[in-house]
């Protein structure tokens, strides 16, 4: 427990005049009658006003002694982090020829928030479309009244060849995740598709669309965040063109990848393609008969047939490193911002010739990484970089001191310590960026103006900014104090780790439990135990409690900490971030209720009790601090956690379903009545599916809906020949 910490003088206002007044009535009994409006009152007040004052600069002195401390330990006041995102910039729908590149650095507007466009843009005039070939099984078949031998029959398939059965199916952008779970072939295909002004033009569009750098805006589907997310592997996106071949065969044609910010779809960024020089290989596969709409390696159909005709080419994309890659947003024609103003060709001093010579910036919250300050030498501009300190730079090192927050640029003394501007010397700032915060978190159809931008352009803001976070304050960074105290930066007991892993300011961190010794392997059957000098560290970030929703730590999160923590342990150490093994688990409860009038809001309870109970953050777990790693899931803890559910007479039957597998293929399994789920030291059960419902003690509890007892045929592929299914339709 802290020791309190006293005031040096806790006297006030009132205490002081009271005080004042007694001592008058002590030394000068003749003034104790004076009236309440002589002007010895007022004296009265006038010095017990200012002997508050001094009394509360004094108690301003621990204050002051904690910010002297942060300095001495240097420990940093976080800066302002942007937030960053994506928007998409078209031309206009009636103009044949491309308009000018938007450059870097042009400046959009939202509401208030200023915001810096990264990286040039070719406008286009394209729409887009994203459709997958979605997989039937031979039970959405049977629902639309077809086998496979009817399929087969119907495109004249030969002995031996057998159909893929699928239907086209189209993504809402920016509505709902883009997943290739169910896809025939793992692929997206993307349709860039011409305006309807422009439909007896389209010959002439490719012409122009030959040898363009193409922006692709793409988002991952897990909303990441981080200030180290440039240090993720990049993950392998193949693009393509699909292009007609001889006889009518279909080719797809990888395409150069010129910059991809968004390291293969693992934050949100932009790709930029360039399309090839030969606008022939552009096609738009429009079939007179929708039956042969996608077939084989053909593109799916789209659902208006006016607008298949408008196809100005087709891509396709698909990741080997990730055969059902998920996406939260893919758009045509975009371009990274980032929620910070941008500030050019500023003069901001003039050179005293003066040693350790500061400089105001006329913002505040710079971006260190953009600052190019210059000084003028000789008639010329000469760069100088920024360094985190002077000493020891030496007396002729072009180096300043930048405060982020403040905006201040320090300069050497010329000495040891950096040189000094000359006299009269000009100092220019090129450029930076500058603000930051929560304020540019901004949401969907937040950014509409484009500032000094050309009226041909049209902006569309379809997916959120994230990322942004406030300036620390003095009082936030002092109450660090304390926990850097406790491990000194260091990492060396299994505290030390968790206090360094839940307070990094890189990824947010939930849960840390750090395993000693366990050495993982390339299997699990490979994993070792009490290897000394091992440190295995389980991650999990922050969540809301719900099905669906288990909190598992992403790559970034992973590689984020990995790189926070491996500069502040002992050498020596091997040290492994890692992620939980989560087992799938299903739990169905039959209870008893009080009350019919109420025995939804009861059942619903049930639930809601069930999953909090197994809940790997707080406040799961029997300890209210998340389930333990590597605890035996019991059905009789989990019928305790119900029958203290208000309004639950009685609990009847709990029943466990594990995921198994056979013939390689997972299915669920009903565990028997004496049988718990058993975890290793490295799993957490994740719950996919509670179900809570009315019955007696005799009766069998049954799988939860939603799940698929079978769970095998969503990853099954064929490798038939892809044929769609036109339902009839009257």
């Amino acid at each position: 427990m802290p020791l309190p910490v006293p005031n040096l003088d806790d006297r006030r206002f009132d205490d002081l005049v009271a005080e004042a007044r007694e001592r008058l009535a002590t030394h000068l009994p003749e003034l104790t009658q004076i009236a309440p409006g002589d002007p010895m009152h007022g004296f009265i007040d006038l010095f017990a006003w200012l002997t508050e004052t001094i009394l509360y600069r004094a108690n301003l002195i621990p204050e002051r002694q904690r910010r002297i401390l942060l300095n001495l330990l240097q420990i940093p006041v976080r800066p302002a982090r942007p937030a960053r995102g994506v928007v998409c910039v078209d031309a206009g729908p009636t103009s044949v020829t491309l308009p000018p590149l938007l450059k870097e650095g042009s400046q959009l507007r939202g509401g208030k928030q200023s915001l810096t466009t990264r990286g040039e843009l070719q406008p286009t005039c394209l729409d887009l479309q994203v459709l997958i070939k979605q997989r039937l099984t031979p039970d959405d078949l049977a629902a639309l009244g077809m086998t496979l031998q009817d399929l087969h029959e119907q495109f004249g398939l030969r002995r031996g060849e057998t159909p893929s059965p699928f239907q086209p199916r189209r993504f809402e952008l920016g509505r709902e995740r883009l997943s290739l779970a169910r896809s025939l072939d793992h692929s997206f295909y993307l349709a860039c598709i011409a305006p309807k002004a422009l439909d007896d033009h389209l010959d002439q569009l490719r012409d122009n669309l030959a040898g363009i750098r193409l922006n692709l805006a793409i988002a991952p589907a897990d909303n990441l965040e981080g200030d180290s997310v440039g240090d993720l592997e990049a993950r392998h996106l193949l693009w393509e063109l699909v292009a007609p071949g001889a006889d009518g065969a279909t080719r797809f044609l990888p395409l150069d990848v010129m910059s991809d910010t968004s390291l293969g779809g693992r934050q949100t960024g932009v790709v930029r393609l360039r399309l090839p020089d030969n606008s022939a290989l552009f096609e738009g596969f429009a079939s007179a008969d929708p039956m042969f709409d996608g077939s084989k390696h053909l593109p799916p159909a789209l659902d208006d047939a006016v607008e298949a005709t408008r196809v100005a080419l087709w891509l396709r994309l698909r990741c080997p490193d990730d055969p059902d890659l998920q996406l939260g947003y893919l758009a045509l024609n975009g371009v990274d911002v980032l929620a910070q103003g941008l500030r050019r060709d500023r003069i901001v001093g003039l050179g005293t010739g003066l040693p350790d010579q500061v400089v105001a910036l006329p913002d505040q919250q710079i971006d260190a990484g953009s600052l190019d300050l210059q000084v003028e030498e000789d008639g010329a501009w000469v760069q100088w970089r920024g360094a985190d300190y002077l000493a020891g730079q030496g007396p002729d090192a072009r180096v300043y001191r930048l405060d982020p927050e403040s905006g201040y640029v320090t300069f050497g003394d010329g000495l040891e310590n950096g040189r000094r501007p000359p006299r009269g010397a000009r100092i220019r700032i090129a450029q930076y960026r500058y603000g930051g915060g929560e304020a540019g978190n901004l949401p969907a159809g937040s950014i509409r103006e484009i500032v000094d931008g050309s009226p041909r352009f049209t902006l569309r803001h379809e997916w959120p900014l994230r990322g942004g976070r406030d300036a620390e304050t003095v009082e936030q960074a002092e109450q660090r104090i304390p926990q850097f105290l406790t491990h000194r930066n260091r990492a060396v007991t299994a505290t030390d780790f968790q206090l360094i892993c839940r307070g990094n300011p890189v990824n947010p961190v939930a849960r840390a439990e750090v395993v000693e010794g366990f050495l993982p392997g390339h299997t699990l059957e490979a994993a070792r135990h009490d290897v000394p000098g091992v440190v295995s560290v389980f991650v999990l970030p922050p969540a809301q409690v719900g099905i669906g929703n288990w909190p598992k730590p992403s790559k970034a999160l992973l590689k984020d900490l990995f790189n926070y923590l491996l500069e502040r342990i002992l050498i020596g150490t091997e040290l492994y971030v890692l992620s939980p093994q989560f087992v799938p688990l299903a739990v169905s409860i039959l209870v008893q209720v009080r009350d019919s009038q109420t025995e939804q809001e009861t059942l619903k309870a049930v639930q809601a009790a069930v999953t909090e109970y197994l809940w790997p953050l707080s406040p799961g777990g029997a300890s209210g601090e998340g389930w333990a790693l590597g605890r035996t899931v019991r059905a009789n803890e989990l019928l305790t956690r119900a029958a203290r559910v208000d309004g639950v007479q009685a609990v009847n039957a709990v029943t466990l379903f594990e995921q198994t597998t056979r013939d390689g293929k997972p299915l669920w399994r009903r565990l028997p009545e004496a049988e718990d789920l058993d975890l290793t030291g490295y799993q957490l059960p994740e719950l996919m599916g509670v179900r809570a419902g009315i019955g007696g003690t005799g009766d069998t509890p049954p799988l939860p809906g939603g799940i698929d007892p079978s769970q095998g045929a969503p990853g099954d592929r064929g490798d038939g020949i892809a044929v769609p299914v036109i339902p009839d339709v009257c």
